[in-house]
């Protein structure tokens, strides 16, 4: 309800002596037709206890919502100070669509009387807010996020039981109808599983906002819309699909022998990937062996392990989910032949070792071979040469004769010559070596110019050593300044009948020593000390009494180096290398020796013999550069 009043002016030009009134008032409103019923008065009143008319002829105007309602000319009787009502009546008003509306109401006053007491003209206005009339109704539901595949329940209270209503859902740039709910009730509910196909249209995401849409009807005319968003997500179980993975073993050989093979074995794996409802694969890795594999498809590197190995593939898809998929496969433990404890000796016809006189071949070796279930296959062989021979002659092969190979083998008369050095080829090999891998041991002649004892306290001229200890032998004549030792007298020294002895056991030995010193031959041009046979130089010294060599024999490798007068200086706290030895005469682990120069400095020598078959001496001394100096190292190979 709202009452307006404006000032009407008087002939004599007076504006307070009279009011015009208009108040207007709400009555009703109809929800299904939109509209409100609106009651409207119109009057005078006089302001003063002096002013007041009648019997004239005034005419009212009033305008409701832009029409005009009532225009019609009175005669009132208007007392002093009284309010008089001249006429009233209603007029129907229309809502907006969603059900608001605002009204403007006016009226005007005119008179023709001149009485200088006379209301001449005036008029009032002003608005009124209707009811806001309920139209369509507004959605609400259960679940404001949900999993595709899920249930959701829309409901609401309608305005009108007369009301009729559509759902609809906004989704992937379409809107579609997806119920339609009859009239009769205030009460609007409605449940609706949300497709699994929806998935498909989030190939990117794992949720998505989805729009519902609830239209009110009245009839056939559609009243409004209200609309509620929810959010729809993949469901957790739609990951990436991994298939049936399929392992190949690329080696040929442990392919047949339907095994994967320690070492040997590479394995092409191929995996089948596919998205799940619209999502693509974006990565698939595996991991296998201690290492992480990319792609659908790849080939590992040579298995390292053995026993039974597992592996994990993880592939992601477009969405950033994963699945995981693990397998094992059983790989058989393998190393490849192992030769050791090979050896060759000169024997006697009955096989006894004599490595004097001995032209018979005692051989020794054993051979291990992985039998992979009895289906690797098994190849030793023994070969002989005299030394610097073209070619080889087999002794024994052994195909397939069992995996394991320990023993002394009687050869034959092979070693015939005295003076020859013969070497003696073992060689090991299986299914997976394209060829024998060989051992070679090397038999010297049995005569020799110079012998050690094998303790290194013993040495023979012409002849074996016979290692006793703190001996010289001489197997023939000695001449020293035209002196000659007869080998069947009891005498030291004689020419000539005369006994010649040398008291001074020092000088006697420097004497030897010298001799020994000058003994050379000549190998391609170079020097080489020959102080017994198998000898090989290091590095070749000129300088008199120097030499840098190594003999292997026996399973054993030597290394002496003797250096006089600076044939080989080491700087202070310098390391000097002397050579490299062939792979057959390195040790397994590094050797080292310690000595001290000849000419004492207080500081040690140390010969290093390392694994890659370097040696080399390094001085201590800080500050002393060392010119004479001996060492020797003997070790297995």
């Amino acid at each position: 309800m709202a009452q307006f009043s404006g000032s009407l002016q008087i002939t004599n030009g007076q504006w307070d002596k009279y009011s015009l009134l208009l108040w207007i008032e709400e009555k009703s409103y109809s929800v299904e037709n939109n509209t409100s019923v609106v009651e409207w008065w119109v009057g005078i009143r006089s302001n003063t206890a002096y002013h007041s008319h009648y019997g004239i002829t005034e005419t009212y105007t009033v305008v409701i919502n832009g029409s005009t309602v009532h225009n019609a000319n009175h005669a009132p009787t208007v007392n002093a100070g009284q309010t008089v009502w001249v006429a009233s009546g209603t007029t129907t008003v229309s809502h907006n669509a969603d059900g608001s509306k605002s009204i403007s109401a006016s009226a005007s006053f005119s008179c023709s009387d001149t009485f200088q007491y006379s209301p001449r003209t005036g008029s009032c206005s002003g608005s009124l807010k209707l009811t806001t009339i309920p139209r369509a109704t507004t959605p609400s539901v259960d679940k404001p996020s949900l999993d595709c595949g899920s249930v959701i329940k829309f409901t609401g209270t309608s305005a009108s039981s007369g009301f009729s209503h559509k759902l609809y859902y906004s989704w992937n740039g379409t809107e579609k109808l997806i119920a339609s709910i009859d009239k009769g009730s205030t009460a609007v509910s409605y449940s609706y599983t949300i497709p699994t196909d929806w998935e498909k249209n989030m190939p990117n995401v794992t949720s998505a906002i989805t729009t519902f849409i609830l239209e009110t009807l009245n009839g056939n005319t559609v009243i409004g819309r209200k609309s509620i968003n929810a959010t729809v997500k993949v469901r957790s179980g739609v990951l990436p699909i991994i298939g049936t993975q399929k392992l190949e073993d690329t080696n040929s050989i442990s392919d047949a022998m339907s095994i994967y093979v320690q070492s040997q074995s590479r394995i092409k794996f191929t995996i089948p990937t596919s998205g799940n409802q619209g999502s693509t694969i974006s990565s698939v890795s595996t991991k296998f062996d201690g290492q992480t594999y990319s792609g659908y498809t790849f080939t590992t590197q040579a298995i390292q392990s053995s026993g039974s190995l597992s592996y994990t593939i993880t592939v992601t898809d477009s969405r950033g989910r994963t699945a995981t998929k693990s397998g094992s496969v059983t790989v058989v433990a393998y190393s490849s032949p192992k030769l050791k404890n090979v050896s060759a000796k000169r024997a006697n016809s009955s096989y006894a070792v004599d490595e004097i006189n001995g032209t018979y071949a005692l051989l020794h070796f054993w051979a291990t071979f992985t039998s992979l279930s009895n289906k690797n296959g098994a190849h030793f062989q023994i070969k002989y040469r005299a030394s610097g021979a073209s070619s080889w002659a087999n002794i024994e092969t052994w195909d397939n004769k069992g995996y394991t190979f320990n023993q002394n083998y009687a050869a034959g008369n092979l070693f015939t010559s005295t003076s020859t050095t013969y070497e003696i080829a073992f060689g090991v090999k299986d299914s997976f070596m394209s060829d024998y891998s060989w051992q070679i041991v090397t038999v010297t002649p049995t005569y020799t110019l110079i012998n050690f004892g094998k303790d290194g306290k013993s040495l023979t001229f012409f002849g074996q050593d016979g290692n006793s200890a703190n001996t010289l032998t001489i197997n023939g004549n000695l001449a020293i300044n035209s002196v000659k030792e007869n080998t069947s007298s009891t005498k030291l020294l004689v020419a000539n009948g005369s006994s010649v002895m040398y008291r001074d056991w020092n000088k006697l030995i420097k004497t030897i020593k010298d001799a020994v010193d000058t003994l050379t031959s000549k190998v391609n041009n170079d020097v080489v000390h020959k102080y017994d046979s198998g000898w090989v130089d290091l590095k070749v010294l000129t300088n008199n009494g120097s030499h840098a060599c190594y003999r292997e024999k026996n399973g054993f490798c030597t290394v002496s180096i003797n250096v006089w007068n600076g044939g080989a200086p080491i700087g202070p706290a310098k390391e000097y290398l002397f050579g490299t030895l062939p792979p057959s005469a390195r040790p397994t682990k590094e050797i080292t020796v310690a000595g001290t120069p000849k000419a004492n400095t207080g500081y040690e020598i140390q010969l290093n013999v390392k694994t890659n078959g370097n040696v080399t001496i390094y001085n201590s001394s800080p500050s002393s550069t060392i010119l004479h100096y001996g060492v020797s190292a003997t070790f297995p190979v």
